[in-house]
């Protein structure tokens, strides 16, 4: 059980109430998460701000999920894995990619094989990786630029999967039975 709340526009602390309503607006409901998270504002404002500028970034729609479903699934993150599956789905990647992503397994595409070897690197080694696996990204074509990309979408990740195991953030129905991921899976 989890002491922090799901908020809604109408029992969100002040400053966190307009986010919620626009959400709620253009999705048709709330996620789980912004619920919890209005519990502090300032969490749900910078988790907004560092999503829309991960969304930016050089890396394409397929490779920012690469990297937030890695990150996800590296720190057990229900929710997260949840919504990105969901967000796949909608971003119409295949089934098998989605999966393969979920599971942690190779994915049969080289570049998107050796971005998520290499985020899953960044965090697992906390940023600490060697020359060659720098360079093993580098060959399959990304650039400084990119790789210091995949650190923005790290923060946002870490951000949101250490909210939702702390909060025990349950995944939104709304993201489908299918796309509702468990870490004991």
């Amino acid at each position: 059980m989890s002491e922090f709340p799901l908020h809604t526009p109408q029992t969100a602390p002040q400053a966190a109430r307009t986010i919620l309503k626009d959400v709620q607006s253009r999705l048709g409901f709330i996620p789980t998460m912004y619920a919890k998270q209005a519990e502090a504002p300032v969490v749900l404002k910078t988790y907004r701000m560092l999503d829309e500028a991960f969304e930016t970034t050089s890396l394409t729609t397929t490779e920012r999920l690469v990297v937030l479903m890695t990150v996800s699934r590296y720190h057990a993150c229900d929710f997260c894995m949840s919504a990105h599956s969901w967000r796949a789905q909608i971003a119409k990647l295949s089934p098998p990619l989605i999966e393969a992503l979920r599971t942690g397994a190779l994915t049969g595409n080289t570049r998107l094989d050796a971005l998520a070897t290499f985020t899953y690197a960044m965090v697992d080694s906390r940023g600490a990786i060697s020359d060659d696996q720098l360079q093993a990204f580098r060959e399959a074509g990304f650039s400084r630029q990119q790789a210091l990309e995949v650190i923005l979408g790290i923060a946002a990740k870490v951000m949101t999967n250490f909210t939702n195991r702390l909060a025990h953030t349950p995944p939104n129905p709304e993201f489908g039975s299918e796309n509702i991921w468990r870490a004991s899976q």
